[in-house]
């Protein structure tokens, strides 16, 4: 977003801060896909292989977390 003020300078630290907003927005993203994936992979994991400390409790906080991760 580009907020034209009153001078030159003003403009460019404007312009700026909006790049520097985005691309922090998009390493966000990209790091939050990426949280995911290895939180599906464990997941999978946990289920084919299915150790005896994984408990049920463990099973619903997992398919939890993945839900709400795919509804954003």
């Amino acid at each position: 977003m580009l907020t034209v003020m009153g001078s030159t300078g003003t403009r460019a630290v404007q312009e700026g801060v909006s790049t520097h907003s985005s691309q922090r927005e998009n390493e966000s993203a990209a790091e939050r896909t990426l949280l995911i994936e290895a939180l599906s992979d464990l997941h999978n994991l946990l289920e084919e292989y299915a150790p005896a400390w994984y408990t049920e409790e463990h099973h619903r906080k997992a398919e939890s977390a993945l839900r709400a991760s795919r509804e954003h």
